[in-house]
C-alpha cells in the first residue's frame, strides 16, 4: 500500500510539473521589477505579466509587440528590454509578452506512467526492450509539442489583441527561433491576429516537417515580413535560410527582406544594462525596414 501511494504521488507531481514551471516562470518576471512597472494580462485561467515600454516621440507609429522567452534560442526579456527602449526612442509603444513554451502533458504523463511500471515490476521478470531514440533526434521534440504550443501562443495573441484593441497605428511583432515559427502557425489558424509586420529572427523548430513549414508560410504571408537571420545559430535554422528566400522571391511576395546578421552568443538574464550588439543589429534592420515600409 505505501509503495501504491507513493507511485500515485510521484505521477501527480509529475502531471503538474508545467503548470509549477509555468508559475515560477511568470512570478520570476513579475519579481524582477519594481512594483507598478508590470502589468496582468489574463490569458484563459492564468494571469501573464507584459511590460509597456511609452514611446519617447511625440507621434507614435504604433505598437510593437516583443515576444520573449527564457530559452537561449529565443528573445530573452534582457534582449526584450533592450531592444524595447532602442523601438521606443524610434517612436513605437512596446509591449514586452513573457511566453513558456509549454511542455507536452503526454510526455510527462507517460514518463510517470513508465516509472511506476518499472517500480512495480519484479526483479526477477523479463521486461520487454523499451522503443530506441534515434541517436540523432533532438531531446527538445520529446519535450515540446508544436501543436500545444501553437494553442498556447493563440490563447496568448488573443488576450494581447483584446488588451490592444483601442490602440492607434501599426501592429509590428517581433519573435525568435521556435518562438517565432510558433507565432506564424498561429496567425496561419486565426488570420485576425495578423500583424502589420512580423520580424522573424532565425525560426526554426527542431523537427523536419514543422521546420519546413517555416519556408512555406513565410512566402505565402499576406503581411510584409522581415527574415532576419543570425549565422551559424544552429543547424536548424541554417538548412532552411537560403530557401525562405528563394520561396519568397518564386512566390513574388511583394514585401520581404531577408538580413543575415553575425551572431554572438546569447545568455539568459531578468534584466540587462548592456545591450548586446547582436542587439543593436535587430533594432536598427527593424528600424530600417519599417521606413522602407513608408512608417
Amino acid at each position: 500500500m505505501k509503495r501504491h501511494a507513493l507511485l500515485l504521488t510521484f505521477a501527480l507531481i509529475v502531471s503538474l510539473l508545467p503548470m509549477t514551471a509555468h508559475c515560477d516562470f511568470f512570478t520570476d518576471v513579475k519579481n524582477a521589477y519594481l512594483p507598478g512597472e508590470v502589468k496582468a494580462l489574463m490569458v484563459g485561467e492564468l494571469e501573464a505579466p507584459i511590460i509597456e515600454v511609452e514611446s519617447k516621440t511625440p507621434l507614435p507609429l504604433g505598437v510593437a509587440i516583443v515576444l520573449t522567452e527564457p530559452f537561449p534560442s529565443s528573445l530573452t526579456l534582457a534582449q526584450g528590454n533592450s531592444l524595447a527602449n532602442m523601438l521606443a526612442e524610434k517612436g513605437w509603444n512596446v509591449i514586452i509578452s513573457p511566453f513558456n513554451m509549454p511542455i507536452s502533458s503526454s510526455t510527462a504523463k507517460a514518463s510517470a506512467e513508465q516509472d511506476s511500471e518499472m517500480l512495480t515490476e519484479e526483479a526477477s521478470s523479463p521486461t520487454e526492450p523499451a522503443l530506441a531514440i534515434h541517436p540523432r533526434s533532438n531531446q527538445l521534440t520529446q519535450y515540446l509539442n508544436f501543436e500545444a504550443a501553437t494553442e498556447a501562443l493563440t490563447l496568448q495573441l488573443n488576450a494581447l489583441d483584446n488588451y490592444l484593441q483601442d490602440r492607434t497605428g501599426y501592429r509590428m511583432v517581433i519573435a525568435q527561433g521556435m518562438l517565432a515559427t510558433t507565432y506564424l502557425s498561429s496567425i496561419e489558424t486565426q488570420p485576425n491576429l495578423q500583424p502589420d509586420t512580423f520580424v522573424a529572427i532565425s525560426p526554426f523548430w527542431p523537427e523536419e516537417n514543422t521546420n519546413n513549414l517555416v519556408i512555406d508560410t513565410i512566402a505565402k504571408a499576406n503581411f510584409p515580413v522581415l527574415d532576419l537571420s543570425l549565422s551559424d545559430f544552429n543547424d536548424w535554422e541554417t538548412i532552411t535560410t537560403m530557401k525562405r528566400k528563394i520561396r519568397a522571391k518564386n512566390e513574388l511576395k511583394l514585401h520581404y527582406r531577408q538580413v543575415i546578421l553575425p551572431n554572438n552568443s546569447l545568455t539568459f538574464s531578468i534584466k540587462e544594462i548592456e545591450k548586446t550588439p547582436n542587439i543593436h543589429m535587430v533594432a536598427n534592420s527593424t528600424i530600417g525596414w519599417t521606413r522602407h515600409l513608408g512608417w
